[in-house]
């Protein structure tokens, strides 16, 4: 990854600390979008709030892309098209993880 998208990457794994105090919680990428699409939440013991939302979308699109976790290859970078798919098509049986 490159800068800009390690930046990205580690704001994520910052609130996977806050909500769970673990570097990547199994579903972190899809709760955060969630929130980037539909607004403020609760996830674990954070409240993603507005100014979350403005840095995840700040850092999204300063690299084109998010990241989300890969059992090989850990956290990987993909294009914000590519995302926008995979999240629509993992939602469903990813709910159990961010809701």
């Amino acid at each position: 990854m490159n800068s800009k998208q390690k930046q990205l990457a580690e704001y994520m794994s910052g609130k996977s600390e806050e909500a769970y105090y673990a570097g990547w919680m199994k579903g972190l990428e899809y709760a955060l979008w969630e929130a980037v699409l539909e607004g403020p939440k609760n996830y674990g013991r954070l409240q993603i709030q507005e100014e979350h939302i403005h840095e995840l979308k700040k850092l999204s699109d300063a690299c084109d892309g998010w990241v989300y976790f890969d059992d090989s290859t850990e956290e990987t970078f993909i294009p914000l098209a590519e995302w926008q798919k995979k999240y629509e098509l993992d939602l469903p049986k990813m709910k159990r993880y961010i809701r």
